[in-house]
């Protein structure tokens, strides 16, 4: 029976606006186009916002948990994945909005972190500190303070619970650079120029059609 594949999940964490989306798909093309089977898992989160608007209690944070976790699920298939957001951090935001006077929503919260501690071992995780400031796109949150707290509480999160993380930092190639040599980037084909198309890299460096 063959042995079932491991799906690498790079979770590249940080606060609305600081880049991580557009690092996930800038790290996809350059995986793709060297021979792995990627994609990206683009944050639940801005689809459910889109739909319902931003949530306002903590059991909301449990609908977003579940379809996070989904949207990894269906890309199994790939040898790695780059997720702009993480099921660990369901727990961070039900910080935000937990009323910590309630039970119920205590409770909540300790089942949040539950989860959270299963799923860390999953991820490779980098976090992505703010170099600017967040732009409005009418999805996440357009306050940039309230941006500021949020990357806070994720850099905490990890502090504190002595999550392994690299930070990452500079502009797009210069992060697409670092996180290629903490991943481990082996090209496993290159664009053959004499017949233009993709062919596997053999030991002495040459193509294979």
């Amino acid at each position: 029976m063959a042995e079932h594949k491991q799906t690498k999940k790079i979770a590249i964490l940080g606060g609305p606006g600081t880049g991580k989306t557009t690092l996930c798909k800038q790290l996809d093309v350059d995986f793709s186009m060297a021979g792995y089977i990627s994609d990206v898992c683009l944050e639940f989160a801005r689809s459910y916002i889109a739909w319902y608007g931003v949530p306002t209690t903590i059991f909301e944070q449990f609908l977003l948990y579940e379809g996070q976790k989904r949207r990894e699920e269906e890309l199994g298939y790939c040898d790695i994945i780059f997720c702009d957001n993480a099921t660990i951090l369901n727990y961070v935001y039900g910080l935000l909005s937990c009323d910590f006077k309630n039970p119920r929503e205590v409770y909540a919260l300790m089942k949040l972190y539950e989860w959270a501690m299963r799923d860390l071992p999953g991820y490779e995780v980098f976090y992505i500190p703010r170099e600017f400031n967040v732009e409005k796109d009418g999805i996440r949150y357009q306050d940039n303070d309230f941006a500021v707290v949020v990357d806070t509480k994720i850099k905490n999160f990890l502090d504190i619970m002595n999550v392994p993380y690299t930070i990452i930092k500079g502009d797009l190639e210069t992060r697409v650079q670092q996180m290629k040599e903490k991943i481990g980037f082996v090209e496993k084909r290159k664009r053959c120029p004499a017949v233009h198309e993709v062919a596997t890299v053999k030991e002495d460096g040459t193509c294979e059609s």
